[in-house]
């Protein structure tokens, strides 16, 4: 099966070279630094198989099946993507394979072992309409975010990527920030503030100078002695609130400030 990979991350192509190699019915043909690369490839190479990473600048992996004409030789498609929960069902539902950063070997075998049996099962014709299908259904499903959604982590065996919807709270410490993971710390070179910029604010909130939470993991919300509030996540970990942050954090929750709860009570 000759096979084309596409991903303008140096690593990333490193990584997909390497498992290749491990897999001897496959044939790697080329390796594309571009959208614009790979679909130069695919009209040249004529793969059996193209490996296309979705977020790439310029024409990324969506754009490459968009400009697939019926007169080219439509490869089985397999998509690397970070998209959310609702595009990856979107991928299951139609043709293409997709494998979610960072994936396992053995995935990439299985879809590689997939997509041999969809092609001998279908022919270029067949692909080309499910590939165009799959795309309008993408766009519709999912919206890229115009937020950030995952950071770079540096581990023994080098750089990471860590979904941002998977970290709990944030801890600013100087010039880094502390990104806190079911019980694993990973340390990022930036500072809270910057960060809070850049990341979604309807799910991660400020709620201590050196804080963020992400709500999603907030399990309760408590008022302990000198009426200091206290929110307690889903693993019973408790994170202390900044007074100036307590109105913040009690609208970002949809609950009543507590000065506010206090009167009503009365």
């Amino acid at each position: 099966m000759k096979v084309l990979i596409a991903d303008d991350e140096p690593l990333a192509l490193a990584r997909l070279r390497q498992a290749l190699a491990c897999i001897p019915e496959v044939e790697l043909v080329a390796a594309a630094r571009s959208g614009d690369e790979a679909l130069q490839f695919v009209r040249s190479l004529k793969p059996d198989l193209a490996i296309l990473d979705i977020q790439m600048p310029g024409l990324d992996g969506l754009g490459v099946v968009g400009r697939l004409r019926p007169a080219d030789v439509v490869p089985e498609i397999i998509f690397v993507t970070a998209f959310t929960q609702h595009a990856v069902r979107a991928f299951e539902l139609n043709a293409a394979d997709y494998l979610t950063k960072p994936f396992e070997f053995e995935r990439l075998r299985a879809a590689i072992r997939r997509a041999r049996g969809r092609l001998e099962a279908r022919n270029s014709d067949q692909r080309f309409a499910q590939l165009q299908a799959l795309v309008a259904s993408l766009q519709q499903t999912a919206q890229p975010s115009a937020y950030e959604t995952e950071v770079w982590i540096r581990r023994p065996d080098g750089l990471h990527r860590q979904p941002l919807e998977d970290v709990d709270h944030i801890l600013a410490q100087g010039d880094y920030v502390e990104l806190h993971t079911r019980g694993a710390a990973h340390l990022v070179r930036d500072t809270i503030s910057a960060l809070e910029q850049r990341i979604d604010p309807a799910r991660f909130v400020r709620c201590h100078r050196s804080v963020i939470v992400n709500l999603t993991f907030v399990r309760g919300m408590r008022r302990r002695a000198g009426r200091k509030l206290v929110l307690t996540l889903v693993d019973g970990r408790e994170i202390l609130v900044g007074p100036s942050y307590s109105d913040q954090i009690s609208q970002a929750m949809s609950i009543k400030p507590w000065r506010q709860a206090a009167r009503h009570e009365k």
